[in-house]
């Protein structure tokens, strides 16, 4: 049998209170904006596994290779970058959607990685990273004997 232990409503008052504060404080962060400014922390990322190795892609759509650095240290994979906006010809922005400033993000990858062959590519918006699996970590046949 499980039991359910039901909260205190009064212990819930302080946390309702400061949502309903923020909303009347910045009506459009319900849907995901305050106004000028987004704030995104950082490229959606794509993760996935083949047999010989961890695949990593980042959307960088607009981004150089100078403004995007990688580091692999201790099984974690940190992607991390700066891009500011151009402030040129006059413009005077109103709303920026796109992933500008800096940003970090880090990933706890398996300890199969093959850190000295890690390698990273940035082409047509997306940077991939691939970490290679050691020999030993990768899958192989086991033959079976017969015994007599």
């Amino acid at each position: 049998m499980t039991n359910l232990m039901l909260r205190d409503p009064v212990q819930m008052l302080p946390i309702l209170q400061q949502q309903i504060n923020q909303l009347f404080q910045n009506p459009f962060s319900l849907f995901g904006f305050d106004g000028l400014s987004n704030t995104i922390t950082g490229p959606a990322v794509t993760i996935y596994e083949t047999k010989d190795e961890y695949v990593f892609q980042a959307e960088l759509p607009g981004w150089k290779r100078d403004q995007v650095s990688i580091n692999f240290e201790n099984q974690t994979l940190t992607i991390s970058g700066k891009r500011d906006l151009e402030e040129a010809d006059g413009r005077q922005y109103h709303r920026t959607e796109g992933l500008y400033g800096q940003f970090s993000r880090s990933f706890t990858v398996p300890g199969t990685v093959e850190a000295s062959r890690v390698e990273a590519e940035l082409k047509d918006g997306v940077l991939t990273i691939h970490l290679p699996k050691r020999e030993e970590a990768k899958p192989r046949a086991i033959e079976v004997k017969v015994v007599q």
